[in-house]
């Protein structure tokens, strides 16, 4: 259902907007089309809202794939000395993984540094679930492609935002559990079919990812997704 850490209650002139079509989302028993409307002016007010939430992406999503670039070019044990990570060689898998999801998630604290955080962790975690040694790692995360990496990253950051934006709102909308897990389900998935279907992955080429370049190009990854949710018609439904 998201998190509410540091959560402030959005504001600007988009969001009352979002906030009626949600509840008409809730109300039409999320046909493809509400669902289409919530997210469009969802996005729009996202977008318009000064992208404070650009930073938090960047920032956790840079670090992660430099870190991908590093086993790439080190190998996994290479990549944990090169980020001050040695402490983990020789640990056990949960360890590992654990170490791992405390370093990319060492960034900020406000209510969109902890959607990237949750995000990230969500993700690695499904990519690390059958790594049970050092070797499984190395080939587990060096045969990671930026480029899908960083869309999937994208998709659960922006489920993650719609979800814990409305979390409250929604739940006093249902009278069970179910039926939340059921709407957030059809959420998740309009959101993802939709960027999937228009995203375009290119081949990243070499990028400083310590660097304001890596942070850009998720940025930019990010906006252009928004844009792609804004779209909203009854006659795209």
């Amino acid at each position: 259902m998201g998190t509410s850490k540091g959560y402030l209650p959005p504001t600007g002139y988009l969001w009352p907007e979002a906030k009626r079509d949600v509840t008409s989302m809730v109300k039409n028993g999320f046909s493809p089309s509400s669902i289409g409307k919530a997210v469009s002016s969802f996005s729009k007010a996202m977008s318009g809202g000064g992208n404070s939430h650009t930073g938090s992406i960047a920032r956790v999503g840079a670090k992660a794939v430099n870190f991908i670039e590093a086993v790439k070019n080190y190998g996994f044990i290479g990549a944990l000395e090169k980020v001050g990570l040695a402490h983990l060689r020789g640990k056990s898998s949960e360890e590992v993984r654990a170490g791992l999801l405390e370093y990319f998630n060492d960034s900020g604290n406000d209510f969109y540094d902890s959607i990237a955080q949750q995000s990230m962790s969500e993700l690695m975690r499904e990519l690390l679930k059958s790594a049970v040694d050092e070797e499984d790692y190395n080939n587990i995360v060096g045969s990671i492609k930026p480029g899908e990496f960083i869309r999937e990253f994208i998709v659960k950051f922006i489920q993650n935002c719609f979800l814990s934006n409305f979390a409250e709102k929604l739940l006093t909308m249902f009278d069970n559990l179910q039926k939340y897990d059921s709407a957030e389900k059809s959420v998740k998935t309009f959101i993802r079919t939709s960027i999937e279907s228009e995203f375009t992955i290119e081949t990243i080429q070499k990028v400083d990812w310590n660097g304001q370049q890596g942070k850009q190009i998720i940025t930019d990854k990010c906006n252009k997704a928004f844009e792609i949710l804004s779209v909203w018609s009854e006659t795209l439904v």
